[in-house]
């Protein structure tokens, strides 16, 4: 929808420029620009400027569009249509709020869903529950070096063997994190925390739904509501209600983007509209007399412009 509306904007200006000088590439993109802008104000002057228009009163459709495109309403103001103007105006106002509002939301809900993930659920428990898992497969079905860590586990409050050594082994351990040898292990754990981390710990239960701080190491945890644990379902609700917020704040940027094209459509009819009212055309019917006394019927249309 973005590149539609630039494309329509292009074509708008490209109309404003069709009879100026072909333009030169300096090489310098800024120059480059300021050369647009420069030749599409000199158009525009020439419009608003041309004898033709001043002397009938009438309004450039051409630059009534590209007003609208990027002010819906100004150009509906500028050939004086005020109701029009002001609902585009109204439109345009009304999208912004709701973009601004709804997007501050979901960056709100943003923050705080990852907040409660940090305390919430740890890596420690991912890659112990990994190593647990992992130990738990037939001799015949391990991995090929795969280290014992048994003498790194400590047993935490809630009976789960956790790695003191973590972050070291992490990094072997990485290589077996998969559905080779682990069922519903279908991702890799990001090793920042981006948002595709964010989002996995919440969406992809069977592979880490064993690390949030409310779940033990034996469960197979799944993506079914009565298959997860209480705080995974409480992350994955927030993040949701952040998503829609996202969303809600995506259709405000949607009403824009219709709102100045349509806008910029209408006003090129509307400029059409009052032009062909400032035309008046009167009947005219009269008997002129000739020199030697006869009189002559006279018909004829009056234009005023």
């Amino acid at each position: 929808m973005k590149k539609f509306y630039a494309l329509v904007l292009l074509l708008l200006t490209g109309s404003l420029l069709a009879e100026q000088p072909k333009l030169k590439d300096t090489g310098n993109v800024l120059i480059n620009r300021l050369q647009i802008l420069s030749m599409v104000t000199d158009s525009l002057d020439e419009q608003f400027q041309d004898p033709v228009y001043q002397g009938r009163g009438e309004k450039s459709i051409r630059g009534s569009v590209l007003m609208s495109a990027v002010l819906p309403g100004s150009g509906q103001l500028y050939s004086k249509s005020y109701v029009k103007a002001l609902s585009f105006l109204a439109i345009e106002a009304a999208a912004w709020a709701i973009n601004i509002n709804y997007r501050n939301k979901g960056d709100e809900q943003d923050g705080e869903f990852k907040a409660f993930a940090d305390e919430l659920w740890s890596e420690q428990r991912y890659w112990s529950s990994v190593y647990f898992q992992l130990k738990q497969l037939p001799a015949d079905d391990q991995p090929n070096g795969l280290p014992d860590y048994d003498a790194f586990l400590v047993t935490d409050s809630r009976e789960r063997p956790l790695l003191t050594n973590w972050e070291a082994a992490e990094e072997v351990l990485r290589q077996w994190d998969n559905t080779k040898y682990l069922s519903g292990f279908t991702h890799h754990l990001p090793e920042t925390k981006t948002q595709q981390y964010y989002e996995m710990i919440g969406k992809y239960p069977e592979q880490f739904g064993n690390a949030w701080d409310d779940a033990d190491f034996i469960t197979y945890y799944s993506g079914y509501v009565d298959r997860i644990t209480p705080l995974n379902r409480e992350y994955a609700t927030m993040r949701q209600q952040a998503n829609e917020f996202y969303n809600t704040a995506g259709y405000g940027s949607m009403v824009l983007l219709i709102n100045h094209l349509v806008s910029a459509i209408d006003a090129g009819f509307t400029a059409r509209r009052f032009n062909n009212r400032q035309i008046s055309v009167s009947y005219d019917r009269r008997k002129e007399f000739s020199g030697n006394g006869e009189g002559v019927n006279m018909f004829g249309l009056r234009m005023q412009l």
